[in-house]
């Protein structure tokens, strides 16, 4: 007999998490399991991705009088139930009745989104996350953050490995491109929310202001949107670098993009887990990056110093530093399966 598995997402956009989840469900080993998922929002185009072998429920819930109902029938009705993002207490809730075996995956670092500690801490209580029986992370370095403020939930924190769905990320790499790879240029390119505080898009368009002055055969290229937008493209502005960086703007398919790119760049100041990095080594791009957890595995950090990073990024370009492929994505999924096994038999 099968064991039910049931995951529920608040928001399914085309963000890290929900390409996460969609890449999640299409790991799972289905001769095992019947997987329900629910979602009460969705603005993409994300569910067609989703293998037909997930059942979908869309809004369980439409009233606090049908709430009650639903609990009741969701009462641990699952081998393992999984709450895959935040900010809808009657789903969280619904998430948690539905198992014995129930958790929460925590895919970014959220300390660094709410920096006062008083905040951080409400985020934590008001999701009710040390409320679940496992709290989950795509990264070692993420759980370690978590518990290092949170030490009495180490024992029930565990790594959840992000699925990677390879064939999908190559075979759309290859659609259509609105622009063409410049000639005889270095192409750099970085992927995501067009947010200053965390992403640090100020340090790379001022490296890029420097980099020019050593070499003038390098473009930028940055795909997303965000709330910083307006400031970086006026920042490009002022410095006069409109023939070098360019913004592309949301891309549902960034992948034709970053497969011309020579490399992909991220400068974030916090060590955050990164879905455009693993994408990168889909593509088996070089990457570039401040951060010191993303050290080797194609990975060159650089420093986030702005009278170092354009020389030392310079050097890369000159070495023209190649992709060494040591992929092995099969294995990393195969984790994804063991863990799975292993929070419902735990």
């Amino acid at each position: 007999m099968k064991s039910r598995i049931l995951v529920g997402i608040n928001n399914l956009t085309a963000n890290s998490i929900g390409i996460s989840l969609v890449n999640f469900l299409n790991t799972i080993d289905y001769s095992k399991y019947d997987v329900d998922l629910i979602f009460v929002n969705s603005q993409t185009n994300l569910l067609n991705q989703i293998t037909r072998k997930v059942n979908i429920i869309h809004s369980p819930f439409s009233s606090k009088k049908h709430g009650f109902f639903d609990k009741v029938k969701m009462f641990h009705r699952y081998s393992l139930s999984i709450m895959y993002d935040l900010g809808n207490k009657e789903l969280i809730d619904i998430i948690k009745l539905s198992s014995r075996n129930n958790a929460v995956y925590l895919h970014h670092d959220y300390k660094n989104i709410y920096v006062i500690s008083a905040k951080y801490n409400e985020f934590v209580l008001n999701n009710k996350i040390l409320d679940f029986k496992y709290i989950l992370f795509p990264t070692k370095q993420l759980l370690e953050s978590f518990s290092n403020i949170y030490a009495d939930a180490e024992d029930k924190s565990f790594v959840l490995p992000y699925a990677i769905n390879e064939k999908r990320i190559i075979e759309l790499s290859k659609a259509h491109a609105e622009l063409g790879k410049p000639d005889y240029k270095k192409l750099i390119i970085s992927a995501g929310t067009l947010n200053d505080r965390s992403k640090n898009y100020t340090l790379m368009i001022n490296m890029m202001h420097k980099l020019i002055k050593l070499n003038n055969h390098v473009n930028l290229w940055i795909l997303g949107d965000g709330p910083d937008q307006v400031h970086l493209k006026m920042l490009v502005k002022n410095l006069k670098l409109e023939e070098y960086v360019k913004f592309l703007g949301f891309k549902s398919n960034p992948y034709p993009y970053m497969a011309m790119a020579d490399y992909i760049i991220n400068t974030s100041d916090f060590s955050d887990f990164s879905t455009t990095m693993i994408e990168a080594k889909v593509l088996e791009k070089p990457i570039i990056t401040t951060s010191i957890d993303m050290e080797g595995d194609n990975a060159y950090v650089v420093s986030s110093n702005l009278d170092k990073i354009a020389s030392e990024i310079n050097d890369i370009l000159i070495k023209n530093v190649k992709y060494n492929n040591n992929n092995n994505f099969w294995a990393e999924n195969q984790k994804v399966i063991k863990t799975v096994e292993k929070l419902i038999n735990k």
